[in-house]
């Protein structure tokens, strides 16, 4: 067991739990995506901070660097995925944890009230954009040993999956994608053993 002098040697010791490791962040231009690459920079980690507005992203980036940390910034679209995965072996060697956060909210509506279009991109950004992330990162963290994978989904969907939805007026298409996420979540379904 470590001995510490006093509080603040134990925070500081802390403070560097991800000494080393690469975290790899989708939709970190800002809120919860920006919060987690600041923690994990502060927590030692090399941090890549991919957003669709380049503006947000390099403002994470800058606020990482100014503490300290090492960050790449990439502006990514889902379909780029496997570039900005490509860039962070490039510069960092490795990948060891991703938090696949990128996502977007449409409006509760009547199913038949939905544009086809609307459905379909929010569906290629917060699943799709997940399963091409997942499919990317998943065999750079194997080379390396394993890995963790976060991926962001909603709290509607966890508190509500044995509901019944007869009893749930008007279509959410940001819970649907929640669902398909939730299935991301569970490494047997996704060909690899816990241990991974």
């Amino acid at each position: 067991r470590i001995k510490f002098k006093n509080k603040k040697d134990r925070y500081m010791e802390m403070q560097r739990r991800f000494e080393g490791k690469v975290a790899f962040i989708t939709g970190a231009g800002g809120g919860l995506g920006r919060g987690v690459a600041i923690a994990f920079a502060k927590e030692g980690a090399n941090v890549v901070v991919t957003d669709l507005s380049e503006k947000a992203n390099l403002e994470t980036a800058k606020m990482i660097e100014e503490m300290g940390g090492k960050a790449l910034a990439d502006v990514t679209k889902s379909e780029d995925i496997r570039n900005a995965l490509d860039k962070t072996i490039e510069t960092f060697g490795k990948l060891d944890i991703a938090f696949n956060n990128a996502g977007i909210e449409y409006k509760i509506q009547p199913l038949h009230e939905i544009e086809e279009e609307e459905f379909e991109r929010l569906n290629s950004i917060d699943l799709l954009g997940v399963f091409k992330s997942m499919k990317y990162e998943i065999p750079l963290m194997l080379k390396n040993g394993g890995g963790a994978i976060v991926n962001t989904s909603s709290t509607w969907v966890q508190r509500r999956c044995n509901l019944c939805f007869g009893k749930i007026r008007g279509c959410r298409p940001y819970q649907i994608s929640g669902f398909g996420l939730c299935f991301f979540g569970y490494p047997h379904q996704c060909g690899l053993s816990g241990n991974h």
